[in-house]
C-alpha cells in the first residue's frame, strides 16, 4: 500500500516536470525528511529539503507572533533561482526549485492544483 502512494505522489511530482520554468519539486515532511523527490541529480535533495522545512518553520513561528498562523507559501529568491515551499498538510510539505525569472503566479497556480491532487492521494 504504501509503495503505491509513493508511486502516486511521484506521479503528481512528474507533472510539474513538464511545466516550464519548474526545475524540480519535493515532498518532504516538516522535520525536513525526504517522501518524494523529482529534483535534478545535480541538487542534494536532501540538504534542500531539510533547508526548506527549517525555513518554512521559522517564518510559521515568526508569523505565529504577529497573530497568525496560517503560512500559504515562501518564496526564496537566490541568483540563479528560486525556492518556493507551501504545506500540503500539517505533516508536509511541497518544494519546488524555479528558474530564477519565472512567472510565479502561473506556476502557484499550478502547485495548488497538485497539492489538491496529492491530498486525495494521502
Amino acid at each position: 500500500m504504501k509503495s503505491l502512494i509513493n508511486q502516486n505522489l511521484n506521479t503528481e511530482l512528474e507533472k510539474l516536470e513538464i511545466i516550464e520554468d519548474i526545475i524540480g519539486s519535493a515532498i518532504v515532511n516538516r522535520n525536513g525528511l525526504l517522501t518524494s523527490s523529482r529534483l535534478p541529480r545535480n541538487v542534494d535533495s536532501r540538504r534542500l529539503g531539510a533547508m526548506a522545512a527549517t525555513m518554512f518553520g521559522a517564518i510559521e513561528t515568526a508569523s505565529s507572533t504577529l497573530g497568525n498562523d496560517n503560512v500559504v507559501n515562501l518564496t526564496v529568491k537566490f541568483n540563479d533561482y528560486q525556492v518556493v515551499v507551501m504545506g500540503i498538510n500539517e505533516k508536509l510539505l511541497l518544494v519546488s526549485l524555479l528558474e530564477k525569472d519565472t512567472n510565479i503566479g502561473l506556476i502557484f497556480i499550478e502547485l495548488e492544483e497538485v497539492i489538491k491532487s496529492i491530498k486525495k492521494i494521502l
